[in-house]
């Protein structure tokens, strides 16, 4: 189990990087498209069909950059969650309860991330 702090580290590099991906996947989405409107007189169909290919893995790398904005904000809730002091006398056992789950939702929200930043990597491959 990582500690509150480890969580906390690992939350603000997962913004970072998501933040990272989704103008990167955009910008590189309506570069790509820029291509397509003027592709080479040799070899057009070849060209369209790569452009067409990478434009396909940058429209997934900011889909996984939309997919994982929710396990982000679940994660900054619970983070305000253990910003607050708890009356109860189970105060332990409530705040192990919210790092685990912080710690599922950090998970699951960088396979996310990871996954859209290899697609992005994928189509930054292709010249244009």
């Amino acid at each position: 189990m990582f500690s509150e702090t480890e969580l906390h580290e690992q939350y603000a590099e997962l913004q970072r990087r998501a933040m990272s991906l989704g103008s990167h996947g955009q910008s590189r989405i309506d570069q790509l498209a820029a291509a397509m409107r003027l592709p080479p007189k040799k070899h057009a169909d070849d060209y369209l069909r790569v452009l067409k290919g990478a434009t396909d893995d940058a429209m997934v790398a900011v889909l996984s950059y939309q997919r994982a904005l929710p396990f982000l904000e679940t994660a900054n809730s619970l983070i305000e969650s253990l910003a607050k002091p708890s009356p109860n006398a189970e105060d332990e056992e409530w705040r192990e309860q919210l790092l685990f789950r912080l710690a599922e939702v950090l998970e699951i929200g960088a396979d996310l991330i990871a996954e859209g930043e290899a697609h992005l990597e994928r189509c930054a491959r292709v010249e244009i």
